[in-house]
């Protein structure tokens, strides 16, 4: 867990951060929301456009790989050599730019995405997820991909690509690029871009799936770790405006001359047909006794992505040891290898398929007539059933008017033939043999070829997705289950028709749920993409099947991987497990702190910088002399924050008594405090590391000046005490989004610091078996419930001094009184040099402006009346 930093999710409270929040007015606040509205547009559009390019890039790899060895099919050897020797050329050269993309360019762009999306979201920094040459290896890697015959899809790195727009658009700048736009600067801050991001992953499903109700589900249901209502509505309007802009740009690229006249809405994209030709609601139906048979489906897909994980994990582990990410030669030969073996293996299956006679109403020189077929409404009539017969039905090695039967499943991309999987057949293709487009060998072969690939696949170095894999093999093995339940029915005697396109349907949401164990999000997604309603009902049954059984043999694939990497993810307090009720906060916290002081010599910050990996400092005025003494706690400092405070020499007071660098105000008007809060924001632009910091500050700052902490700090830190059971602070980390947490005793001084790694459930597992077994022994100062520490001959002088510097305590012991405007910091703008007169202005100020409001409005005085009582 060294490796990964966390986000800190809780907003920014020191003074300057206050100080501005104070002099925002209720037309500030209208146009942030505006702005959040039109940001969520724009992230939809954005990836409408991204999705419609990507498809595009994909069909055209398709055209080729599959083009480029149509007059080299015979049926003699040497021709057969030929064509298989180009198909596989074809297929490597596509697979040696997806890898290299990903070796060379950037490697998290391998794999899916949505287990680091999902880590990111959950408040763990991956560096290097969300910049721009990450999203271009992502999205053109996922291209040549699939380009290259890969047992992959496009659905998971179109959640990472939507995850890079969502955060890069929000940010109004780029740090790759170096530009950032001046306004608006409202969305630069951790909290922000996590809600952008989680809103972008979820226009990622949208457009790769065109589902936008599933998209924002996927999101809410296994993206993001800290839901809220606003998020929901805003993904939910960038979801829509995703899809909306992905079909216009299909309709325009197909018809542009006649766009009024466009029907949208009738396409699915899991369809190979229009719903007005297909008439899913004459197709798709089940019988009440078949629900158990559903139930025992949705047990086989629990079994079957629990096995799929399993050997994926093994697969990984084999991956990690022989073939490391830090290798690019080898990572880049392996996905080399096994798009040439992919290639390969169907390309065999392909040539040596059976034949069999093309459907009398496909066959060339039909009557224009299409009353032999079920469903007459065919979009571009004798036209479409000629493309049919071509596209669906192809000859490849067989004789005039037959065609491969095999070459169906084995000769198409990944997501056509799992198109055909779940619909050929539906508008009456095949006439009276419909019942049984696909022969079980084929079916067989496809199903144990595709999961033994798809288990291969996932993890090499190449972009690649899960879902259609999935969603193909649980396709095949519902036929098979379709057909076994058919031939059941048929050898007792009854004419009952059982639904082949159910059972496929079924059998892919079975699997899919097995791998992913999601449940809602995937019903969703399947009935928007394959325009199935009327299955809701066995879907649930089954993907909640799956689910539960899954859950039996371990997590699904994201939540694996993401334990395999080994990053400190916080599952929802209910899940987090037993440990943290049986152990105490103190028994697991760090108690050697690095603390600094409010103001601190340039020479001492830098040392502590460079020598220390910490991701906040808590500032006291007096540090603890040992190792879990308490101290008193004046606020807490980010890292990041004082490097960009050191870089840009913010804050510089002369080390020998003197004032402030620049004057003795940090500002004089807003807007130079504006500017001063967005020099300090990361986003964009990243802060360099500490050493890279200690160069360039100059030898005469080390020397001569100090730091005035006192402005910038996070003035409420979060704590805990020290005594409480670990699970009350993982609810806090979980619920608040935390990087960190301060501990404190009864009384409210620290003691230690507490981080997600200290409670994560393998360290928490660890240190409960070390007390259990002997092994080690708790702190030998704990923290009693009931004693309250020795008195500190400290507090007397601190009340007292406290005491007397409050500008309060002159004031009248009236409520009201004691409202009056605190300068938040020595130089405060408002703080003239005489700082008790203007105090005392400020005081008579607003003792004036609250005795006129008393007179225009009388609740004030029983508001103060019912405060006091």
């Amino acid at each position: 867990m060294a490796a990964f930093e966390s986000h800190d999710y809780d907003p920014i409270d020191n003074d300057l951060e206050e100080d501005a929040l104070r002099g925002r007015t209720r037309e500030d606040y209208k146009r942030e929301r505006a702005w959040k509205w039109a940001t969520s547009v724009m992230i939809g559009a954005v990836m409408g456009i991204v999705a419609f390019v990507i498809d595009g890039l994909v069909d055209k790899l398709n055209l080729f790989r599959y083009g480029v060895i149509g007059d080299k099919v015979g049926t003699d050897g040497y021709a057969r050599f030929v064509a298989w020797l180009l198909h596989a050329v074809v297929s490597c050269a596509f697979a040696a730019v997806a890898g290299g993309l990903v070796s060379y360019v950037e490697p998290l762009a391998a794999g899916s995405g949505i287990p680091e999306l999902k880590t990111y979201l959950n408040g763990v920094h991956l560096k290097g997820l969300l910049r721009l040459k990450t999203v271009v290896a992502k999205l053109g890697g996922i291209s040549f991909s699939i380009g290259a015959g890969l047992i992959a899809g496009k659905e998971g790195p179109f959640v990472h690509g939507g995850g890079l727009v969502g955060g890069g658009l929000s940010a109004f700048g780029s740090n790759t690029l170096g530009f950032k736009l001046k306004y608006p600067a409202w969305f630069r801050d951790d909290r922000h871009k996590r809600d952008f991001v989680a809103i972008g992953t979820a226009t990622g499903v949208a457009v790769a799936f065109a589902a936008p109700i599933g998209g924002m589900l996927f999101t809410v249901e296994e993206g993001a770790s800290f839901y809220n209502s606003d998020m929901l509505w805003r993904g939910f309007l960038a979801t829509c405006t995703g899809v909306l802009t992905m079909h216009w740009l299909e309709q325009l690229d197909f018809d542009a001359g006649d766009f009024a006249r466009a029907r949208f809405g009738t396409h699915r994209d899991f369809g190979l047909y229009t719903d007005s030709e297909a008439d899913y609601s004459k197709n798709y139906w089940w019988y009440f006794w078949e629900v158990p048979i559903f139930i025992a489906m949705g047990v086989c897909g629990g079994l079957l992505g629990a096995a799929f994980v399993n050997l994926n994990v093994k697969i990984t582990q084999w991956r990690a040891k022989y073939i490391p990410v830090t290798d690019r030669r080898k990572r880049l030969l392996e996905v080399i290898a096994i798009a040439g073996i992919t290639s390969t293996l169907f390309f065999f299956f392909m040539s040596v398929s059976p034949c069999k006679d093309i459907p009398l109403p496909l066959r060339a020189g039909t009557a224009d007539s299409l009353d032999d077929m079920s469903n007459s409404s065919f979009e571009y009539g004798v036209e479409t059933r000629d493309e049919i017969r071509n596209d669906f039905f192809k000859q490849l090695y067989c004789p005039d008017g037959q065609y491969s039967v095999y070459g169906q499943l084995f000769y198409n991309p990944l997501a056509t033939s799992f198109k055909f999987l779940l619909h050929l057949g539906e508008v009456g293709e095949f006439g009276g043999d419909s019942a049984h487009p696909f022969p079980i060998g084929a079916l067989i072969w496809y199903f144990l070829l595709t999961f033994c690939l798809m288990t291969v696949t996932y993890g090499i170095g190449a972009p690649t997705g899960l879902f259609v894999p999935s969603l193909a093999v649980g396709a095949s093995f519902g036929q098979l289950c379709g057909r076994v339940v058919a031939h059941i029915a048929a050898s007792r005697g009854s004419d009952v028709k059982i639904n082949l396109h159910a059972y496929a349907i079924i059998g892919a949401a079975a699997n899919l749920g097995g791998a992913t164990r999601m449940t809602i999000s995937i019903t969703v997604l399947v009935m928007e993409t394959t325009g199935s309603m009327q299955l809701i009902i066995p879907l649930m049954l089954t993907i909640f099947t799956a689910k539960a059984v899954g859950d039996r043999y371990g997590h699904g694939i994201y939540d694996t991987h993401i334990k395999i990497r080994g990053a400190p993810f916080l599952e929802e307090p209910e899940l987090a497990g037993p440990t943290g009720d049986k152990l105490r906060v103190n028994e697991v916290m760090s108690d050697e702190l690095v603390t600094l002081q409010p103001v601190m010599r340039v020479k001492d910050l830098l040392q502590i910088l460079t020598q220390t990996p910490h991701g906040a400092y808590p500032v006291t005025e007096h540090p603890p002399a040992y190792a879990g003494e308490d101290f008193e706690l004046h606020g807490s400092i980010t890292r990041n924050l004082l490097l960009k405070m050191l870089l840009h020499r913010i804050s510089f007071v002369d080390a020998s008594g003197g004032g402030r660098v620049g004057g003795d105000n940090l500002f004089t008007n807003p807007r130079e405090r504006d500017d001063l809060l967005e020099q300090l924001k990361q986003i964009p632009f990243k802060v360099p590391s500490a050493r890279e910091v200690a160069h360039r500050v100059s030898e005469e700052d080390i020397r001569t000046m100090s730091v005035d902490l006192r402005s910038f700090m996070q003035r409420h830190p979060f704590l805990v005490h020290a005594d409480a059971r670990v699970s009350r602070a993982y609810r806090q980390f979980r619920t608040m989004g935390l990087r960190h947490m301060y501990v404190m005793p009864s009384r409210p001084r620290v003691v230690g610091l507490l981080t997600r790694k200290d409670i994560i459930q393998e360290r928490t597992s660890l240190t409960l078996g070390l007390y259990a077994r002997g092994l080690a022994r708790p702190p030998a100062r704990p923290v009693s419930r009931t004693s309250e520490p020795p008195h500190d001959a400290r507090d007397a002088a601190v009340a007292s001094t406290a005491t007397a510097l409050t500008p309060s305590a002159a004031i009248d012991d009236d409520d009201d009184a004691k409202l009056p405007y605190i300068p938040y910091y020595a130089n405060n703008s408002a703080t003239t040099d005489d700082g008790d007169d203007a105090a005392a202005s400020a005081r008579a100020s607003h003792a004036s402006d609250l005795d006129a409001a008393r007179a225009s409005n009388p609740f004030i005085d029983a508001a103060s009346t019912l405060r006091r009582r």
